[in-house]
């Protein structure tokens, strides 16, 4: 860098305004902290589907996630493979930032596409289908299916009757004062579904599949189609965190009833519900030698044969992938692969590993992050062996942050085999993740630029109040389109804010959190499209200003100190904290970061 060693000191990042075709956003400083760019997105792996590949009159595949304007809307996006480009729909605005609130999807016999969705431990299930087929630009207005606490809503065609779908969910039976658990765990979560024999507009009375055993937090199921019958995983969780998590267990639902994997009933309709000890163990967690157990995914070959991909934990810090499937006679079960550790950089859910997905049209090949350190690398395995052996390779080249909870879509394309997470995980309401994925993105141009749904995860706790100790500046070049709501253009540790309208003034705002309230400067004279260069300064004592072009237009007290978050403070580009709210909606370059004060020259060199 050409610069004036004054503008070098105090440097901790510069963001020029280019990414690259895989969103990588490059801080130019020393620290390079480097960021990845995308549309804010968020989901567990327990609500499925959330992307499928469906042919009509036109070739889409459509992905339903947590993210949009808010970065907490119920969205529904579209990938043309024709035109290769991607729309997006918001179903529901401002529903949860809590990915375990995912939306899922099903496409009718008709096209219309079917979205689903729930809180996490919430009193209804809510569903809805666009108006048009093959369109996601109207939805009805949502319905609504009284529960008690539920959760995971999984909607699968019945493989004999193309009007006939089940949803299957948990919903929970409070046996326990959440107060009783250091992380507010309560439960018994059991396991239902519920028919709909008129293609998902109506649903009949709900059955009750499996409770777990008295006290437990959970049965955890995955659901999958194939022959004559729908085939079930499952996984007893004492509750979350390093608890454990015991077995992979198995049965198959035809005719109402429940059989193991060669065929023996398990269970009748007048039977159910069933209990753990009725399932066929797949994985034994108490066998000599082995380990918890999480399920991860789940499908069924050509033959009809059921096949599972799950994680077990030999400890915390080295979690292991594993692959069985029913070969028509016995349970063959293998190493895929070492996961390395838990993803959460809030360390209570211990057993988030980086995640697996399976591709159900050919079940020999997984999509998995594995760990390393810091960062979660998506690699695409395959066998030939039916699991014994694998081949693998690397799906993401030069990551920036962590790739976790990739997604094969149901009759996925070629050009569109998976999509995957990027960025920084925090917690399941705190996540920090972009949408990867989609060939669209490697066809935009490389120019930061937000439209309120994309954002730059910078990571996470990179500094603390004490780095800003002596003030702190924050200055780019930028030109909104919009200067009347409240946007973002840089976060940094959910204290220190550069945007439009941040306290409800219109025009460009800078604003400082002290330990009891925001402190802003503001000018008021911004105008949509047109491009200033801004900086905000603090001088570590008193005086907090703001420049527009080099001069200063705005100016007041803050005696300081800043209050960042105490740990794992959170720093992003174009959105607020944890990529939610607040888009930027305009171009922006040459973001920068100081740990000082600029001076009135040093700012007017910078905007020049």
């Amino acid at each position: 860098m050409n610069e004036d060693n004054s503008l070098s000191r105090g440097f901790l990042g510069h963001w020029s305004g280019e990414r690259s075709p895989d969103g990588i956003v490059r801080d130019l400083s020393p620290e390079r902290n480097d960021g990845v760019y995308g549309r804010d997105a968020r989901w567990i792996w327990f609500t499925n589907p959330r992307a499928i590949r469906h042919v009509g009159d036109r070739e889409r595949t459509y992905v339903c996630y947590l993210g949009g304007p808010t970065g907490t809307d119920i969205v529904v996006g579209a990938y043309d493979h024709e035109t290769r480009s991607f729309s997006m729909s918001v179903v529901v605005d401002s529903f949860s930032a809590d990915d375990h609130t995912n939306p899922s999807l099903a496409v009718r016999e008709d096209g219309r596409i079917l979205v689903f969705w729930a809180g996490h431990n919430a009193d209804a299930l809510y569903h809805t289908v666009s108006r048009e087929a093959e369109s996601i630009s109207g939805f009805e207005s949502p319905r609504r299916i009284e529960q008690d606490s539920v959760t995971y809503p999984n909607p699968v065609w019945d493989p004999d009757d193309p009007e006939r779908l089940y949803l299957f969910y948990r919903d929970r039976t409070h046996t326990r004062d959440a107060t009783d658990d250091k992380y507010g765990y309560m439960g018994d979560g059991n396991l239902y579904y519920r028919v709909s024999d008129d293609g998902g507009l109506t649903w009949g009375e709900q059955t009750q599949i499996i409770v777990p055993p008295e006290g437990h937090y959970s049965m955890y199921f995955l659901p999958a189609t194939g022959g004559d019958a729908l085939h079930f995983f499952f996984t007893d969780a004492e509750r979350g965190g390093d608890a454990p998590k015991w077995n992979i267990m198995y049965a198959q639902l035809r005719d109402g009833s429940f059989y193991t994997a060669d065929g023996t009933l398990i269970a009748g309709p007048d039977d159910l519900p069933m209990r753990k000890a009725d399932l066929e163990v797949v994985y034994d967690s108490t066998a000599d030698g082995n380990h918890y157990a999480w399920v991860w995914d789940s499908a069924v070959d050509d033959d009809g044969n059921p096949v599972v991909a799950y994680a077990t934990f030999p400890s915390t810090l080295a979690h292991e992938y594993r692959y069985a499937r029913w070969d028509g006679d016995e349970w063959r079960d293998y190493h895929l692969a070492d996961a390395g550790r838990y993803i959460a950089r809030r360390p209570i859910e211990l057993h988030y590993s980086g995640g697996l997905s399976l591709d159900r049209d050919d079940p020999s090949v997984v999509y998995g992050c594995v760990s390393r350190g810091d960062q979660c690398v998506l690699k695409r395995f395959e066998t030939d062996t039916g699991g014994e052996t694998w081949a693998e390779m690397a799906v993401t080249k030069r990551p920036i942050g962590c790739d976790i909870r990739p997604v094969v879509p149901r009759n996925a394309g070629d050009d569109l085999p998976v999509f995957w997470l990027t960025g920084s995980y925090k917690h399941m309401d705190t996540s920090q993740t972009v949408l990867r994925g989609l060939p669209a993105d490697h066809l935009a141009g490389d120019v930061l630029e937000g439209d309120t749904q994309r954002g730059v995860d910078l990571g996470f706790d990179r500094y603390d109040a004490a780095a800003f100790a002596d003030g702190v500046t924050v200055a780019s070049r930028i030109e909104p389109r919009d200067v009347t709501s409240s946007q973002v253009v840089a976060n940094f540790g959910g204290g220190i804010s550069l945007g439009i309208g941040l306290e409800g003034e219109p025009g460009v705002t800078f604003s400082l959190t002290g330990a009891d309230e925001e402190t802003t400067v503001t000018w008021g004279e911004a105008r949509a499209n047109e491009r200033h260069h801004v900086a905000g300064t603090w001088n570590g004592t008193d005086r907090l200003a703001l420049a527009v072009d080099g001069e200063t237009v705005d100016e007041t007290r803050f005696d300081g100190p800043i209050d960042l978050e105490t740990e794992w403070a959170s720093w992003t580009l174009l959105k607020g904290e944890y990529l939610l709210g607040n888009g930027y909606d305009g171009i922006a370059e040459d973001v920068r970061l100081y740990d000082r004060a600029l001076s009135t020259d040093e700012i007017r060199e910078l905007s020049n």
